[in-house]
């Protein structure tokens, strides 16, 4: 039992027209709920910041795909604002970030951080 274990896989696409940063993430049943899942997440938006262009997952989300982004974008959104002291901008979270500024409004609104108001954040 020592040594190296394959417990999941991601792919990405190297020039993805849509922003994609992740097309693909699985990890395999025994090793689930330990957390590969977020750190492949996490990988793959380390990724996108240093291509210097942030990025979302690929669409359609399963339902525990879904779940386990939003998840993610809380822990690390969160995160991103303790540092700043709570200022920062939209931009400003997703170049940090890495995440696409979409992802950051929709889970900033899920918390209710941020409401959309006469065509503005």
């Amino acid at each position: 039992n020592k040594g190296c274990h394959l417990v999941g896989y991601f792919s990405k696409e190297k020039n993805s027209f849509d922003g994609y940063n992740l097309s693909c993430i699985l990890t395999l049943p025994p090793f689930q709920r330990k957390g590969h899942g977020q750190f492949m997440m996490a990988f793959s938006y380390e990724l996108s910041k240093r291509e210097e262009k942030p990025g979302t997952p690929e669409r359609p989300l399963s339902d525990l795909g879904y779940i386990g982004y939003r998840s993610y974008w809380i822990r690390v959104l969160l995160h991103a604002l303790h540092k700043a002291q709570g200022h920062m901008s939209i931009r400003e979270m997703s170049f940090t970030t890495g995440i696409r500024s979409e992802d950051v409004v929709s889970t900033l609104q899920g918390l209710n951080f941020i409401r959309y108001w006469k065509g503005q954040h």
